[in-house]
């Protein structure tokens, strides 16, 4: 049994953890819940070595046990998975499974023949069918995200710590997934299990914790006697009933205001998309809903340059054409929001107000040809203030936020760019429940601020909430939209499947 006893965790004047205790039992699925800020990063953080706690201790079947670094927390078997994912993109993906840990033959060189031997159980029991020769960075987001758990996996681990593991995932791969958390729960694996998605876990949980500013407000409670309602409320306290502050997005905007819309006419993208047509008008948030390799990627990646258009053409409200480059988008007023923040929403070693002056700093060059700190820095309190970013300071890097605050200040450096089209892909990914109402009158204010949004997800029911109406794209073509009242994740869910958008046979 692995435990932790009155753990407390102070970053300077800020105490993120009071007093904290957690047991892991083997045999065992233990939930964490709690929104953005609660402390769940900080405690599996400690519990893996990557943080040291201010007080407290932790012990491992009995014995008290410090962990200077993951490494050392990996080899009393202790493995995590993190939401933020741990892999180097230029390597194969056999490489990256075995890193730092390869096999060797004759004492020097590299025994792929038994790395690929090893790996395969392990490959075949998450479900990552993919070549193991392939370049890593090729592989979509959810198909990284399964490289890393069965990464883990193949140290044999008794504790295995999963902090958002299916956030990347789409459905099929959720339920694969959850399998696996139960095969490891009927052999003896002790697992951590924190995640957003409610249903998953009430689906996979023995036991729930649920902490709240830093407290655990409820421990080892039994599933059982639980309800996602109450998690929530647990969660949120009395924030669950508060009014979400009025934000305005509108700070510093340009006096012109969209008067014409987005067009897209005949798109096609190679193996991709095939004559897409979309006109998106000022003020509308308009969701594109697809499996992967619908061709919905395919739309973003050319409105913002990434990706050239073999035929048709996107037309900005400004009048000018299809971008040919990243850069061409930002100064026609395009922003991207990605689904992979980490990676490429943030720097994520760098401070709050130079992520939130990147772009108006940067390419736009609307604060001069030096940059100045003091105005950087008032730039990013006007934003975080209005966005609700719960920081020490504008100097404080990224890193110490949650992930929820960390995407706020990537909708910051969009809108201190001030953009016409914002294109959000996943925007909430991995975010709390309370951080996604925030976010969702957030995105609501962009459209009343008179931008166009385009919106896509893998929540359908976030997209259905959202969205004023959703186009459905199926094997590369648009197949028709959905609004008002056809407008549902259920009919969502059909559509994206079966690529037909009619309305039900009356019964």
């Amino acid at each position: 049994m692995f435990v932790a006893s009155d753990i407390t965790k102070n970053y300077g004047g800020v105490r993120a953890l009071q007093d904290v205790s957690l047991e892991i039992h083997p045999g065992e699925v233990h939930a964490l819940l709690g929104a953005n800020g609660a402390g769940k990063s900080t405690l599996v953080k400690i519990l893996v070595g990557a943080e040291q706690p201010t007080h407290g201790t932790l012990t491992l079947n009995g014995e008290e046990v410090s962990f200077s670094d993951v490494g050392e927390a990996a080899a009393q078997g202790i493995a995590i998975v993190s939401q933020e994912l741990n892999l180097f993109p230029d390597f194969d993906v056999l490489h990256n499974l075995f890193m730092l840990h390869e096999p060797l033959r004759g004492g020097t060189l590299v025994d792929r023949s038994k790395m690929r031997k090893l790996a395969k159980p392990v490959v075949d029991l998450v479900g990552l069918h993919v070549n193991l020769d392939r370049k890593l960075g090729s592989l979509r987001l959810g198909e990284q995200q399964l490289v890393e758990i069965a990464r883990a996996l193949l140290n044999d681990p008794k504790i295995l710590i999963l902090d958002e593991p299916t956030s990347a995932l789409q459905a099929g791969e959720t339920q694969r997934l959850l399998k696996v958390v139960r095969s490891l729960r009927d052999r003896g694996v002790g697992i951590v299990y924190v995640s957003h998605f409610l249903e998953d876990v009430f689906e996979i949980a023995d036991t729930i914790s649920v902490f709240r500013n830093g407290r655990a407000v409820v421990q080892r409670r039994p599933r059982q006697e639980m309800t996602i309602s109450g998690a929530v409320s647990e969660m949120l306290g009395e924030a669950q009933t508060r009014k979400i502050r009025d934000v305005n997005v509108s700070d510093g905007a340009s006096e012109q205001v969209n008067t014409e819309p987005l067009r897209i006419e005949g798109l096609s993208v190679d193996y991709a998309l095939e004559s897409f047509d979309l006109t998106a008008k000022p003020g509308e948030v308009v969701g594109l809903a697809g499996l992967e390799g619908s061709g919905v990627q395919a739309v973003f990646d050319v409105v913002f340059g990434k990706k050239s258009a073999d035929g048709g053409t996107v037309t900005l409200p400004d009048g000018r054409r299809t971008p040919t480059s990243i850069p061409r988008a930002v100064r026609a007023g395009i922003a991207y929001v990605p689904a992979d923040r980490a990676n490429y929403g943030v720097m994520i070693e760098k401070t709050i107000y130079e992520n939130v002056c990147l772009v108006s700093g940067g390419p736009l060059r609307r604060m001069g040809l030096v940059l100045r700190k003091r105005q950087m820095v008032a730039n990013a309190q006007k934003w975080g203030a209005a966005l609700g970013v719960k920081m020490t300071s504008a100097s404080s890097r990224v890193n110490e936020l949650s992930g929820g605050n960390q995407q706020k200040v990537v909708f910051a450096k969009w809108l201190e760019a001030d953009p016409r089209v914002v294109l959000l892909d996943d925007p909430s990914r991995g975010v709390d429940v309370g951080a996604k109402v925030e976010m969702h009158a957030i995105i609501a204010e962009m459209a009343a601020s008179g931008r166009i949004v385009i919106y896509t997800s893998s929540d359908l029911e976030e997209m259905a909430d959202i969205c004023d109406r959703v186009v459905v794209l199926f094997q590369g073509r648009g197949v028709g939209e959905l609004a008002g009242d056809d407008l549902s994740e259920h009919r969502l869910l059909e559509a994206i499947n079966t690529g037909s958008v009619a309305a039900p046979a009356a019964v």
